[in-house]
């Protein structure tokens, strides 16, 4: 199976319509770890439903939208569930989101601990194995390899920093931010700032044996007459100008499809 990952979006649909159109409809799922953000939600699923496949999340700290929100019959929540699609099933929790028939968590430990220990649950219940999962966070979860042990995939964000790191037969994988904004000005004219959606997401293989391999992949840089002059940000697009090669995304007009699988 074929992965889509990608986290850390940040009310950015302009960078999600940038990734939809130079990634082509090859994917058997979308794995979002969180921070959507619910001003843009709406916008956001419909670009990514144009994929035509599943499409599971959890929510992050910048989302504050409901349990029940619905985007499309595609979309699924799989807080505190085992949601199988095709030969995988994705589990996961979202980031201090309640509890249910207790009373929250009094802390991040605690509140990780208890998610767990409903996943397991809901694991077990749904008959899955271990080494056919993948639990979704928004945040590293913790004590995988004694809570999940055989888990197969591990897919995070929240830190905006790419990274694979494989312990015993769970890969983890920090998809990092979508969301990336690098400011840049034309050479001649450093005064003049301007924004390059120039994020990252992560392309992950699962073979039938399980064998996962993982690619980190770049929303392509158009800098032309550009130059960059600060460090990127990851906090929304709110006053931030795109360059004209970028701003085509960032209107309400639907982005093209690009082309689909063969």
């Amino acid at each position: 199976m074929k992965i889509l990952a990608i986290s850390d979006i940040h009310n950015n649909v302009a960078c999600v319509r940038k990734l939809r159109a130079q990634e082509a409809n090859e994917y058997d799922v979308i794995a979002i770890a969180g921070d959507i953000d619910a001003r843009a939600a709406a916008d956001i699923f419909a670009t990514l439903a144009t994929f035509e496949c599943p499409i599971v999340y959890v929510h992050g700290n910048w989302d504050r939208m409901p349990d029940d929100a619905k985007f499309g019959a595609g979309a699924r929540l799989v807080h505190l569930k085992a949601v199988k699609v095709g030969s995988l099933t994705f589990a996961g929790y979202s980031f201090r989101a309640p509890l249910p028939r207790r009373r929250q968590a009094s802390g991040t430990a605690e509140y990780g601990r208890r998610c767990r220990a409903l996943l397991r649950a809901a694991i077990r219940k749904s008959g899955a194995e271990l080494r056919r999962c993948v639990l979704l966070a928004h945040d590293r979860a913790r004590h995988l390899d004694r809570d999940f042990p055989n888990l197969l995939l591990h897919i995070y964000g929240h830190v905006h920093t790419f990274e694979v790191l494989r312990r015993d037969t769970t890969t983890y994988v920090n998809a990092s931010a979508l969301d990336r904004l690098l400011p840049v000005a034309p050479k001649h004219d450093r005064k003049r700032l301007r924004h390059v959606n120039a994020g990252n997401y992560a392309v992950i293989n699962v073979g039938r044996g399980g064998k996962v391999s993982v690619e980190c992949r770049l929303l392509r840089r158009n800098y032309q007459e550009w130059t960059v002059i600060g460090r990127s940000t990851s906090n929304g697009p709110i006053g931030k100008d795109l360059i004209p090669e970028e701003a085509a995304f960032a209107d309400n007009a639907i982005v093209a499809r690009s082309p689909d699988r063969a």
